[in-house]
């Protein structure tokens, strides 16, 4: 059977036709794209004062108490008590988005909790460094030894969450990573301010 140059024409465009759809339909042209985390420590123009006064200010409002013993203001250091951040059936989903847990065997996880250490280093007379720590751990429930709380590896999530929203306070800017589906707001966890 022989096909004009006219058919040939038809049938090489029909083929290209078909293979831009077919490649169009597995690129996604509205994927979110994912913000890199910000810079930890972050580097402002503001002085020591300012941000020391801007991180206590967000963790009152975020209901967050400072440990008097363990913190060092006039170093720059801060230290929260633990926070718990999640219980019930939830927690090992909830502890899973900010730390890596241990390996061992499969655990009985009842609560996830929280420590920050927060660091403002001075690097001249107008710029400073806020560096965030975060401790996670989890409590497991064990027969033979009872209640008890497991440390966890961060895996960023919090203090990108914890710079973001202090940073973005102090400057009088939003840096909460934006998502398409809803408005960005400021956030530590379940805390708006």
């Amino acid at each position: 059977m022989r096909y004009s140059r006219l058919d040939l024409f038809f049938l090489a465009l029909l083929s290209v036709t078909c293979m831009s759809v077919v490649a169009q339909a597995q690129i996604q042209f509205d994927r979110p794209k994912t913000e890199p985390p910000l810079d930890n420590p972050y580097t402002l123009n503001v002085p020591r004062e300012q941000i020391l006064e801007g991180v206590r200010e967000v963790l009152r409002t975020c209901e967050i108490k400072i440990d008097e013993v363990l913190s060092k203001p006039r170093e720059g250091k801060l230290v929260t008590l633990p926070v718990v951040f999640t219980k019930g059936v939830t927690t090992r989903t909830d502890l899973e988005y900010l730390a890596t847990l241990p390996a061992d065997e499969v655990r009985n996880w009842t609560q996830g909790r929280f420590v920050l250490e927060i660091s403002v280093t001075p690097v001249d007379q107008k710029r400073s460094q806020l560096f965030v720590y975060a401790r996670i751990e989890g409590r497991v429930a064990d027969a033979f030894e009872g209640n008890k709380w497991v440390a966890a590896q961060s895996n960023g999530r919090l203090e990108d969450e914890v710079i973001r929203g202090m940073a973005g306070k102090i400057l009088g800017i939003d840096l909460s990573v934006k998502k398409s589906s809803q408005r960005p707001s400021r956030r530590i966890l379940n805390c708006e301010y």
